[in-house]
């Protein structure tokens, strides 16, 4: 009984090993895992070698695996995009359509009344009024004998100003329905006070195309003073004025006593007593001979056709004699500067004296082109 039962323990012993064929196939599972953890190893050590980031200096003779690339989809040409550039390989371009966009002529210009040209006479005190227009430049011109010294615009925004010449400036407007004023700065000493009016296409005016402001200024230079050079041949005739003391000229051949000669004590109390007849003028005066000075006091400068006899004084009056010369000049026109600007002044004719009812020291004559400043240098 014994036996038996050992025996049975021995074969149930036994009954739970593993067979050989077992145990060979556990061996082939651990082999075939470590070989591939190797080749894992090996692949991952070639990637790093020939893609990994290289040492700066280092070379590499490894050349770099692109990427994949995925799927590609073929998208269909069209066949104007064939026709297109097998024609232009062949330099066949199609013309290129320039049309602009139509309904913006403005009928106002249809009419035979429609004047583009507008002309202002010049004044003093009053303001210029011009009609511009979209998409077109007016032209604005000052007053023969001027020059733009500057100007003022109250929307550089809206308006482009630009100068064209010495008294013309065009103004082109950015838009319509806008208005603005533009100052302008003679070197005359004028000012021209502008206002601007933009319209549209379809406005029912003409615009001022060309804005003219009639009439004529002269633009006087500084008088010299007592230490500058004599004026030159164009200006007063040298030989017909001889020096006099203290660096003032007086004609030549004539006293520089200040004392007057009876002839032209009688001349001054004729004109005095001729401009106490006339109510016209501003201003009148007895005629005293103790208050007539200024002879060869005077220095001129400017035109020779103005060029007077003799220039003396008193106290309310100039009198500037052109004698024989009187015919053969057109009258001119006296100026005297107030605050800076040209200012006319009252005169009168007696005989051939122009009376200026002015005692300033600059008196300045202008006749058309010509020009003579007469200054007092006398005390």
């Amino acid at each position: 009984m014994a036996y038996q039962l050992h025996r049975s323990e021995k074969r149930a012993a036994e009954g739970s090993r593993p067979g050989p064929l077992f145990a060979l196939d556990f061996a082939v599972f651990w082999v075939v895992v470590a070989v591939g953890v190797l080749v894992a190893a090996a692949s991952a050590t070639a990637q790093t070698a020939v893609g990994g980031p290289r040492v700066l200096g280092g070379s590499s003779s490894g050349i770099p695996t692109p990427a994949p690339l995925g799927p590609v989809t073929a998208v269909p040409v069209p066949d104007s995009m064939v026709r297109q550039a097998a024609d232009q390989a062949e330099g066949k371009f199609t013309a290129m359509k320039r049309g602009a966009v139509g309904g913006q002529v403005q009928e106002a210009w249809d009419s035979d009344k429609a004047k583009g040209t507008f002309k202002a006479q010049m004044c003093n005190d009053c303001e210029y009024k011009v009609r511009l227009r979209e998409y077109m430049v007016s032209l604005i011109e000052l007053p023969t004998g001027e020059q733009i010294e500057n100007w003022d615009n109250g929307d550089t925004e809206n308006f482009e100003v630009v100068k064209r010449g010495d008294r013309r400036i065009a103004v082109r407007p950015q838009g319509f329905g806008i208005d603005t004023n533009l100052i302008v700065y003679g070197k005359s000493g004028q000012t021209y006070p502008i206002y601007l009016r933009t319209e549209s296409i379809n406005s029912r005016n003409v615009p001022d195309l060309r804005f003219v402001i009639e009439g004529h200024v002269r633009i006087v230079k500084p008088a010299p003073l007592a230490s500058e050079t004599e004026p030159s041949k164009d200006n007063v005739d040298q030989d017909a004025t001889e020096p006099a003391g203290n660096g003032i000229t007086k004609p030549r051949n004539q006293s520089s006593s200040k004392s007057p000669t009876p002839a032209a004590l009688a001349e001054a109390a004729k004109a005095v007593s001729s401009s106490q007849k006339q109510p016209d003028f501003v201003q009148t005066a007895a005629f005293s001979p103790d208050r007539l000075r200024g002879w060869g006091n005077y220095s001129l400068r400017g035109s020779n056709e103005l060029k007077p006899e003799t220039v003396f004084r008193d106290d309310y009056f100039t009198y500037i004699r052109f004698g024989d010369k009187w015919k053969d000049i057109e009258l001119p026109t006296a100026y005297i500067v107030v605050d800076g600007i040209d200012e006319t002044v009252n005169t009168r004719v007696n005989g051939t004296t122009l009376v200026v009812e002015s005692t300033q020291r600059l008196i300045t004559l202008k006749s058309g082109l010509s020009f003579i400043c007469i200054e007092y240098r006398g005390v």
